[in-house]
């Protein structure tokens, strides 16, 4: 789920009074890209929502041609953003993320660049020629959700690497967004699905797509949108702990106005109503997809929903 950048960073600066036991990752060599890193603990049967907040060290843009990371098993989500484009940066240090999205206009300003769910480790590769441009000395935003469902103290940690590419061998960029849906109401006592459609406003080749639920989902969708009508679903995941960050090595052609249709079914077998948050008893319906050529006008914008509400964000 990179959208602005895949990524480039040098490493955040955790808390030194944090003392964490963790594997580590080793940095690209000089010269082949950078490296992001983030640490934390997590209490017995606790959930933490980390953020740290820091600006990119670097005088120059950066290509990044791919990304690996490593981070806690079953980890519920890790994301890195910039605030780059908000009227005020934030402050710097580590926090509770709670704290940082208390302010609703946090959401809507940060740009998320990566992210990646459940897997441990990872490498995801563009196109030849096809590279996420960094600008030098962005804010980063970077956000660690898991929950420890074990009896003793879990050490969180998050490490990304960006590898580059010379500037001379980029012939296109990406962009790309998080649609979501945030008027999710699932009923008590049964399983429930909701849809939403959207199209592109400037044709686009896709990349990249990726879902995002929380531990209620049981199946998540996508199908071809025209417009009009939707076609055969071609993009399924019944796996909520994994994203499935699938690419496509011919990528999908979407003109504008045409876009696609996504779909969740979750299984509420609780004795409450569960609603759209950002905690993990929470839910969500996201479809994440990154594309080319670069735009930063470009997005899906969404037309219609199974309830017939449109979110504006």
């Amino acid at each position: 789920m990179f959208v602005l950048t895949l990524l480039v960073a040098c490493s955040g600066a955790p808390d030194d009074s944090v003392a964490v036991e963790a594997p580590t990752l080793a940095p690209p060599a000089a010269g082949d890209g950078f490296q992001m890193s983030m640490f934390g603990t997590a209490p017995p049967y606790t959930e933490v929502w980390l953020c740290s907040v820091y600006n990119l060290p670097t005088t120059e843009p950066s290509q990044v041609h791919a990304v690996q990371y490593l981070q806690n098993e079953g980890t519920h989500h890790m994301t890195l953003s910039t605030t780059f484009l908000a009227p005020e940066p934030l402050p710097e240090g580590n926090f509770n993320c709670a704290d940082i999205y208390a302010d609703t206009s946090v959401m809507q300003d940060a740009v998320m660049m990566f992210g990646s769910q459940g897997a441990a480790e990872g490498t995801l590769t563009l196109p030849e020629g096809v590279a996420a441009n960094l600008p030098a000395g962005i804010q980063i935003l970077h956000e660690v959700h898991y929950v420890n469902s074990s009896d003793t103290e879990v050490p969180v940690y998050s490490y990304v690497n960006a590898l580059t590419i010379p500037e001379d061998e980029v012939t296109d960029g990406i962009w790309g967004g998080s649609v979501r849906d945030e008027h999710i109401e699932i009923p008590a006592g049964g399983s429930h699905t909701e849809w939403s459609r959207c199209v592109m406003n400037e044709d686009v080749q896709v990349q990249f797509l990726a879902s995002h639920t929380h531990s209620l989902g049981t199946m998540f969708t996508i199908a071809p949108f025209d417009g009009v009508s939707t076609g055969d679903v071609f993009y399924t995941n019944d796996n909520w702990h994994d994203p499935k960050i699938q690419q496509y090595t011919t990528p999908i052609v979407v003109p504008a106005g045409q876009g696609f249709e996504w779909s969740c079914t979750w299984r509420n077998d609780t004795g409450a109503d569960v609603h759209y948050g950002v905690l993990a008893t929470d839910e969500m319906c996201n479809m994440a997809l990154v594309f080319t050529p670069f735009s930063m006008t470009a997005k899906c914008e969404v037309v219609e929903t199974s309830d017939g509400v449109l979110w504006e964000g």
